[in-house]
């Protein structure tokens, strides 16, 4: 069957995962076309719509203009000024989702898909504002197969305490600081439940990190590292623990946890400035949907909330109003 949807995907996950998460939930056939940078990535996109100098020429030459589908969805400011460029070659009218701000002008795009966090003064019809990151994490969780498989390599995943710890940014570092005051609370916490905790670091958390949780937790508690050999169990927390603890720094991260109706408690320290992400776990607060976690925090309890789905949302308007 042909595809309906071309989304372009490039070495920023958390941009690819968003816009495969949108084209699955669309339910219509769609391909991923990853795209491949050169050193004029980083030039300005005013510059780069024009002709996407920034993409390297075997890749962009195997993508044929006049076979494009209906829909392009691009994420990020890269793919946005290719999106631009296939639709001005294209024989056909294409129209284009964008995700997150392109760096180029809203009205050349059919639709762009806007996180509140981002500070956003125009008003126009073809912006949509959602809360936190797309994601699909609610059709992986519901995949029993796959989460089968993942709880028999790691059946302490069943009714534990997630504890999913992110790491450093562009922005942002995690300090050995802000490590200890995380173990204390979570030491707290063991003390009034029964329940044992299960910590997932990311691919960004510094070693110091990673040495400071290590010293305070063991037996019976479960700690995996990406970088051990093993299957990620990052699916099966989501879908089988009690509780979910996270840290603030990854708004995939919170978005995926709120997604899942389970209870949330977000670790967000009076160090941690960023604004956006500040801003962001403050609606889920403000929503019921997740709790602050610190000090004060003895005892976790269980509450219920209408899960975060923006993916579901985005895709019926876009099912409405655009040509799949």
């Amino acid at each position: 069957m042909d595809s309906k949807i071309l989304v372009l995907t490039d070495y920023r996950l958390g941009n690819s995962n968003q816009a495969l998460a949108l084209a699955k939930e669309l339910v219509v056939p769609y391909t991923a076309k990853h795209i491949n940078y050169n050193c004029f990535a980083k030039l300005p996109n005013f510059l780069l719509q024009f002709y996407p100098l920034h993409i390297k020429h075997d890749c962009l030459q195997s993508i044929e203009i006049n076979n494009l589908p209906n829909i392009i969805i691009s994420s990020g400011r890269r793919t946005a000024a290719l999106a631009l460029y296939l639709k001005r070659k294209s024989i056909k009218k294409l129209q284009i989702v964008q995700i997150m701000k392109p760096d180029s002008n809203f009205n050349e795009f059919d639709m762009v898909i806007l996180p509140q966090h981002d500070s956003f003064t125009q008003t126009s019809s073809n912006v949509i504002r959602i809360i936190g990151a797309l994601s699909d994490i609610h059709r992986s969780i519901k995949d029993q197969a796959n989460i089968e498989n993942i709880r028999k390599i790691y059946p302490e995943t069943l009714n534990c305490i997630a504890v999913i710890i992110g790491g450093n940014s562009k922005n942002y570092i995690f300090t050995v600081a802000e490590a200890k005051l995380l173990v204390s609370i979570l030491k707290n916490i063991v003390i009034h439940h029964t329940s044992q905790l299960f910590i997932t670091f990311s691919r960004r958390t510094p070693q110091v990190v990673k040495q400071v949780i290590r010293q305070h937790f063991s037996n019976p508690h479960i700690i995996y590292d990406p970088q051990d050999s093993g299957p990620n169990p990052y699916l099966a927390l989501l879908a089988s623990a009690n509780y979910i603890i996270s840290t603030a720094d990854s708004i995939s991260m919170c978005s995926e946890a709120a997604s899942t109706a389970k209870p949330l408690y977000i670790f967000l320290p009076d160090s941690f400035k960023l604004s956006k992400h500040r801003f962001f776990v403050q609606q889920l607060f403000d929503l019921g949907i997740a709790k602050k976690l610190d000090q004060s925090v003895n005892v976790l309890q269980h509450y219920s909330y209408t899960p975060l789905n923006e993916t579901k949302r985005v895709a019926e308007i876009i099912k409405s109003e655009l040509t799949c």
